[in-house]
């Protein structure tokens, strides 16, 4: 064969076989694709069914802040009543021994004779002073038999007091452990689902994060429009229920650190709040490294001044009651038939909050709820 023809021959050969090898690699190059692409809906589904499985722990959680709530209370009132019992002991102990002392004094000089005392005084000022100094030490000495029956009976009642007030406090540090124990079980269930999916995972919570602090900007541009049409006299509705167009609002606004505020307590602790957008929820978690629901506004508004308990059912009688609406920033809003859950309303029918373990804090729709069941305004 002609040496041109020998080249073109083996040119042909040798693409063929570059194709042939191409070909035969390209299932082998999309397999990770699509291997990533079947992680990580995996790893959403698992985290979808942490999310639910978080969801359902939220009562236990809840009774647990209530254990805890009414434990501290329960040992306040232990600290107070046993301080009080001691000072009942001491004003007996000290009643006893000065009517001890008279009794003593009376036996030993013996009891004076009243009318044989009178006669004996050469004019009549002396002897009515005799008299009034005879009806006041027998007035004393009623008076310490007096006070000392009361600081029996009342000893013995706040013992009956103590007594059922440490049994209630045993009651409570039982039921603690048992929602504590019940937790712990909930959370590794959720691990167990996470198992081999941890990358995956820290992922699409990194994202969430992302997104949060994306929302968090529009928000709070969306908040500075709203603000700057109220002060121009138009005014604005908090609409409950929907939902503020925070992306034309970004549009017009720029980007701020913190939001704006009127000046209102309410508007403050949004600011607080939101400064910790995609913060991890930690169940019982009341500080920067980590809140659940009722923790997250006790911070918020605890940071401004106003004091409040962590537990959603205390929450829920620590403020004025306020119409649908009528919200305003700041309001706490409340979810679920047994008080459950609860965020801080920002307006525009969204409100920040910790969802459940799992998940991060983060603002979401008042309209993506079926199970408003009210609000308080706690200042």
């Amino acid at each position: 064969m002609p040496l041109p023809l020998l080249r073109i021959a083996r040119s042909a050969l040798l693409l063929a076989t570059l194709a042939t090898a191409l070909v035969a690699a390209l299932p082998v190059q999309a397999a990770p694709r699509e291997d990533i692409a079947a992680k990580r809906a995996e790893a959403e589904a698992a985290r979808a069914e942490m999310a639910r499985l978080g969801e359902e722990l939220t009562p236990a959680i809840e009774r647990y802040n209530r254990a805890v709530l009414e434990l501290e209370q329960v040992e306040e009132d232990i600290a107070f009543n046993r301080k009080m019992i001691r000072a009942t002991k001491d004003n007996l102990r000290r009643t006893q021994f000065e009517l001890h002392r008279k009794l003593e004094q009376s036996y030993r000089v013996g009891e004076p004779d009243l009318l044989a005392s009178v006669l004996g005084q050469e004019t009549l000022t002396k002897a009515l002073a005799v008299t009034e100094l005879f009806t006041r030490t027998q007035t004393q000495a009623g008076d310490l038999i007096t006070g000392l029956r009361a600081d029996r009976r009342s000893l013995n009642e706040r013992q009956r007091k103590l007594d059922r007030q440490e049994a209630r406090a045993k009651d409570l540090r039982a039921q603690r452990e048992a929602e504590r124990a019940a937790i712990e079980q909930g959370i590794a269930e959720q691990q167990s689902l996470a198992a081999g999916l941890e990358d995956e995972i820290a992922q699409l919570i990194a994202e969430e994060q992302a997104r949060q602090e994306r929302l968090r900007q529009q928000a709070l541009a969306a908040l500075a429009a709203q603000e700057a049409a109220n002060q121009g006299g138009g005014g604005y509705e908090l609409a409950l229920g929907g939902s503020a167009d925070l992306g034309a609002a970004a549009a017009v606004v720029e980007a701020i650190e913190l939001p704006p505020t009127d000046g209102s307590i309410g508007a403050q602790a949004v600011s607080v709040a939101m400064q910790f957008l995609g913060t991890p929820y930690v169940w019982g978690g009341e500080s920067p490294s980590g809140f659940d629901c009722s923790g997250l506004t006790k911070y918020a508004y605890g940071q401004v001044g106003v004091g409040l308990s962590h537990f959603t059912g205390a929450q829920w009688n620590e403020g004025v009651r306020v119409p649908a609406e009528q919200l305003l920033p700041g309001d706490l809003v409340f979810f679920r038939s047994d008080l459950g859950h609860m965020g801080i309303y920002i307006g525009g029918g969204q409100y920040i909050h910790a969802p459940q373990t799992g998940d991060v804090v983060k603002i979401s729709s008042m309209a993506d709820r079926g199970d408003y069941q009210g609000a308080v305004r706690p200042y």
